[in-house]
């Protein structure tokens, strides 16, 4: 260009080449869209709500848009004074989108999380293809979507899916940044950054701050140097951040009168760091342990790229993905409570490095190693495909011939996966591994769960509502039974008392419907009669408190309207 001489024929110009790149990259984000879609979305308007998290976020959040208060987020009367509000407002966005509001069906509270998990996918891709191209990319892309964990989370509304997006979106700003030998301050990188870190903290507090802080002081100490930290234009950047987070923090503090912060900080987040809250305790190294099947089929690959990491360890991209999963990792599992989630804001690094070192020939294959690593291939697809049906069997009594047939399916595509990758045929052993996992999720998600009757107390309940009210908007009362759930299936106005409160309840309402438990029942109903009210048993539930696991049976009672006064 510009010398006179004319262009060769086989070398495309500038212009054509940046042409063909981007179309190279809408491909493969057009495939890794269609793949999420096929692994993540089966399923979530079929799987019951899940207790005790889930279904404290919906109904916090379904009151939120009945009460019009979107500031201080309540669970009934009680203040949600735990977690910030960006993930109520979220799905409350979500439930206007649609058009529904505060009725909208569960899937629409999901939404949220499934969007979040999808941009995982592509940042995750884009973190790739930063350091070794659209190939490792897209392998990196699929390896992040189809984990256990990003599955589950995907489809449960809660505030780990998003949370671990706007870790990646950093991620992604901060390896740009990190990347640029001339660490020069980029307007869309550094908006990225702190608008992505700021919507973080709305999600949950000190989590992104504390994966994305570690990451890059690991860096600046590394090189003895604040050029990262300037490069992301500090000042303006940490302005722009307060602008989203400070507004909501000043009114929850003044509304609260302080308590949101002696709560979420002190209750919640120290309380966490120092005792195993919820029976959630567990030693260290448990993280580890658990993650080759919460991270499942990337865990088969993972381990096989450590090698890599280590002979590359001075490269800069392999040093930040260090940074990035090793520090907060150990954080964790020096934390005295553990669960699943709290790990998977490393996971994408983990994708990514594994797919850096598949693209750059990292992985020996030569080794008793590697063959007993792949077996994991085929020992997920079992396990998942024929161990599920079995504890469908046990649990339930019955057999699924859907879950069956899928779930011999998904065996016979892992083994297919691991014999594929054991003859170094990388890409279709991949695409084996996505058929894999895909279809031991909708199996799960859409198939076994939802026909697990006895799991899903809340819905059994709710059925047996149905049949015995006897009016359009009675009375509810609960006893002996104070899942969250209930109180999204049954309304808002749902109460949660003991026998004798629940009796004067029943006694004085216009019409009321009262679910008591089995224990529970001879003292509703001698309370009653000292009353002098009937006590008309209408309806049974029987099921399964999914925290516990034990089977219950809950006694459901009808009062007709004007009952009282008919007496």
């Amino acid at each position: 260009m510009g010398t006179g001489e004319p262009q060769g024929h086989n070398e495309p110009t500038p212009v054509a080449a940046a042409a063909t790149t981007a179309r190279h990259h809408l491909l493969h984000l057009a495939i890794l869209l269609l793949v999420s879609l096929c692994v993540l979305l089966p399923g979530i308007n079929l799987l019951p709500l899940t207790d005790r998290d889930e279904a404290l976020y919906v109904q916090a959040s379904r009151q939120m848009m009945e009460s019009h208060n979107w500031v201080d987020i309540r669970f009934q009367d009680n203040p949600r004074y735990k977690k910030p509000v960006g993930i109520y407002w979220l799905q409350g966005l979500a439930g206007l989108a649609t058009g529904q509001g505060e009725t909208s069906p569960l899937w629409v509270y999901r939404l949220p999380s499934l969007i979040g998990a999808i941009l995982v996918g592509f940042f995750t891709y884009g973190l790739a293809n930063r350091i070794s191209g659209p190939k490792a990319g897209l392998i990196a892309g699929l390896f992040t979507v189809t984990t256990v964990e990003l599955a589950l989370e995907a489809r449960i509304a809660k505030t780990d899916a998003m949370l671990c997006a706007t870790i990646v979106a950093c991620q992604f700003a901060l390896l740009h940044a990190h990347l640029d030998p001339e660490r020069r301050q980029v307007f869309w990188r550094n908006a990225l950054f702190w608008l992505s870190l700021g919507l973080g903290i709305l999600i949950k507090g000190p989590m992104a701050p504390l994966v994305i802080g570690l990451t890059g002081l690991g860096i600046t100490l590394t090189e003895r140097s604040f050029s990262l930290l300037r490069s992301l234009s500090p000042v303006r950047g940490i302005a722009a951040m307060a602008a989203v987070v400070l507004p909501w923090l000043i009114a929850i503090g003044l509304i609260s009168g302080g308590d949101f912060f002696r709560q979420s900080l002190g209750q919640d987040v120290l309380g966490k760091i120092a005792t195993a809250q919820e029976s959630h305790g567990a030693p260290p190294g448990t993280y580890l342990l658990v993650a080759l099947g919460t991270f499942w089929p990337l865990s088969v690959f993972a381990s096989l790229a450590f090698v890599f990491a280590w002979k590359n360890r001075r490269e800069k991209a392999v040093q930040f993905l260090f940074f990035w999963a090793v520090p907060a990792w150990i954080v964790f599992e020096l934390t005295a409570t553990k669960l699943p989630n709290y790990v998977l804001p490393m996971m994408p690094a983990l994708a990514v490095l594994t797919a850096v070192a598949l693209t750059q020939g990292g992985l020996r294959r030569d080794t008793w190693w590697f063959r007993f690593t792949y077996f994991g291939m085929a020992a997920g697809g079992l396990i998942l495909g024929i161990g599920l049906n079995v504890a469908l069997y046990h649990l339930q009594g019955h057999v699924s011939l859907p879950g069956v047939a899928l779930g011999l399916v998904v065996a016979s595509a892992g083994i297919f996966a691991w014999r594929l990758l054991l003859a170094d045929r990388l890409v279709p052993g991949l695409a084996a591994m996505t058929v894999t996992a895909g279809l031991a999720y909708a199996m799960a998600y859409a198939v076994l769960l939802p026909q697990a009757r006895d799991f899903w107390l809340s819905d059994r309940i709710a059925e047996a509502v149905a049949s015995a009210r006897t009016c359009n908007n009675p009375q509810m009362i609960v006893v002996g039974y104070a899942e969250p759930s209930i109180v999204f299936r049954l309304g808002t106005r749902t109460r949660l008392v003991d026998a004798l409160q629940a009796a004067a309840l029943f006694d004085q309402a216009d019409c009321a419907v009262a679910v008591v438990a089995d224990e529970d029942s001879a003292a509703f109903r001698t309370e009653l009669a000292r009353r002098g009210a009937p006590a008309l048993e209408s309806a049974t539930a029987i099921g399964r408190n999914v925290n516990g696991m034990k089977l219950r049976t809950m006694r459901v009672f009808a009062k007709p309207q004007n009952a009282v006064a008919s007496r």
